[in-house]
C-alpha cells in the first residue's frame, strides 16, 4: 500500500537528513548566484558559516540565509554542531546534492539530482525500512 509523500518539515528541523530534495529548489539555487557561491564552498566539505564568508566573500547574514534556504529546500544539512577555539557553538552545514542534472527536451526541464551517502544517510534509510517493514 503507497501512502502519499509526506511535506517537509518545517526549517526548524531542517537539521534532518530526511528534508526530501526538492526540485524547484535545486532550479531556484541554480538560478541565484549566491546560493551557487555557497554551493561550491559546501561541494569542497564541511563547512561552517565563518569558513564560507571567508572563502567566497559573502556577507555573514547573506550566508546564513542562503544556508538555511537550501536547508528548507534538503539541498544542505546540518550533520554536527562544532564548537569554536572560544567556546561558541556553530552549525556545520554540508550540501546533500552531489550531482545535478538538467535535461532541456520536449518543451519541459527535467531535473536529476545526485545525492550524497554517508553512513548516517545508509543507517537512516536502514531505519525507515525497518520502520515500514516492522508494522
Amino acid at each position: 500500500m503507497d501512502s502519499a509523500p509526506t511535506p517537509p518539515p518545517p526549517a526548524s528541523t531542517a537539521t534532518l537528513r530526511s528534508v526530501p530534495v526538492s526540485e524547484r529548489g535545486i532550479l531556484a539555487a541554480l538560478g541565484d548566484p549566491v546560493s551557487l557561491r555557497v554551493l561550491a564552498a559546501l561541494s569542497r566539505g564541511e563547512r561552517d558559516v565563518h569558513t564560507i564568508v571567508v572563502e567566497t566573500g559573502l556577507p555573514q547574514s547573506s550566508v546564513y540565509r542562503k544556508l538555511h534556504e537550501l536547508a528548507d529546500h534538503g539541498i544542505a544539512y546540518v550533520p554536527r554542531l562544532a564548537f569554536t577555539r572560544e567556546g561558541r557553538k556553530v552549525e556545520v552545514f554540508r550540501a546533500r546534492v552531489r550531482e545535478v542534472r538538467v535535461l532541456l527536451a520536449d518543451g519541459a526541464a527535467k531535473v536529476s539530482v545526485t545525492t550524497r551517502q554517508d553512513a548516517a544517510d545508509r543507517l537512516d534509510e536502514l531505519w525507515q525500512d525497518v520502520r515500514r517493514f516492522g508494522r
